[in-house]
């Protein structure tokens, strides 16, 4: 196996781990036990939405640095890294947008709400289309690539601006590390949050490294086409997966609850049925069953099943897990594809 195809298939490891480690946070991590709005397992879109977005900064980083040895150096090696930054990142910026979008609509209460951070995440990537209409109207192409390599330069300063829009504005709807710190600090998220958000950008700036590469006319392994479709396949089952409880009906959000002097859950008030008092108490699905003395099954979604109550994942979370393999595997289906235009290899 040569060194292209080494890399490939390393990519590919790294994806099926990184989607692997998704579907254990979807299903094991914890989330906050009570939230100001909505249900507290979107906040399991912190382990999908977040790596996603961090991401997208170190690819736009990887093209700012790229863009600045061009300039100074020449080199068509540094055009194509900056090329295949910008296009990763804008893809990856892309998902932290709906997927953010998907996660606020719960959150939130509104899916769009002009808050600091979707603005600037939403200027960021107005900011890099840019870089791909000014780089298709130039017809020369040293021209093309000094001008776009000197835009991808100013475009950073979006970067930042994106970043600490919500720290810089108190009326920020966006959690923070001062409003959520106290969650994200504990060892039992770091477990999964950091190992994911390496993964999700190791990957990512090995795809753009491979996209680099195909700019410069060198093919995919046959077999990356496969993988890529697999990878789509296995999204859109973790997708369906997750996402089953919501096809026969009867998911509900419950408004109130009672619980017994041991903890269980007597009776519920449900969104559509109203008060629906239970054959006989059972544990609640969340622990500890009461915080600060409310009932901590409020706000959640939920289904009973055979006198049990089954928390609901809310769809965005369904929708992200589903996402980011869908997305990765679209990448590969597109660097399997033969070049169109070829250079000689430096």
């Amino acid at each position: 196996m040569d060194k292209r195809s080494l890399l490939y298939a390393a990519v590919v490891g790294l994806v099926l781990l990184d989607v692997a480690i998704g579907v254990y946070a979807v299903y094991n991590a914890p989330f906050p036990l009570k939230v100001t709005l909505g249900s507290p397992t979107a906040y399991l879109n912190i382990y999908l939405h977040i790596p996603m977005a961090w991401a997208s900064y170190v690819l736009y980083t990887g093209a700012f640095i790229s863009a600045i040895i061009y300039l100074v150096r020449g080199g068509e090696r540094w055009d194509r890294l900056v090329e295949g930054f910008v296009a990763l990142g804008t893809i990856y910026a892309v998902f932290t947008l709906i997927s953010g979008m998907a996660w606020a609509s719960e959150s939130w209460g509104a899916a769009w709400s002009w808050d600091p951070r979707e603005t600037g995440v939403l200027l960021l990537l107005l900011a890099y289309l840019v870089y791909f209409v000014l780089r298709a109207s130039i017809p020369d192409p040293d021209r093309a690539a000094t001008l776009s390599a000197a835009y991808a330069v100013a475009a950073y300063s979006m970067v930042p601006v994106s970043f600490l829009a919500p720290r810089l504005v108190s009326s920020s709807l966006h959690p923070t590390m001062a409003s959520f710190g106290h969650f994200m600090g504990r060892p039992d998220v770091l477990r999964i949050f950091v190992p994911k958000v390496i993964l999700a950008t190791v990957v990512a700036l090995l795809l753009a490294y491979l996209a680099s590469e195909r700019l410069a006319g060198r093919s995919a392994p046959r077999w990356a086409r496969w993988a890529g479709i697999g990878i789509i396949a296995l999204g859109m089952v973790i997708g369906l997966v997750v996402a089953s409880p919501y096809f026969g009906g009867g998911v509900e959000r419950v408004l109130a609850a009672n619980l017994t002097k041991n903890g269980e859950i007597a009776s519920l008030v449900l969104s559509g049925r109203g008060k629906v008092v239970l054959p006989h108490p059972v544990p609640s699905p969340v622990q500890p069953p009461s915080y600060n003395g409310t009932p901590s099954i409020i706000g959640h979604l939920v289904k009973l099943v055979d006198g049990r109550i089954e928390v609901v994942r809310h769809w965005s979370v369904a929708l992200n897990a589903a996402a980011y393999p869908v997305i990765v595997g679209m990448v590969l289906l597109y660097l399997s594809k033969p070049p169109r235009r070829r250079m000689e290899e430096e």
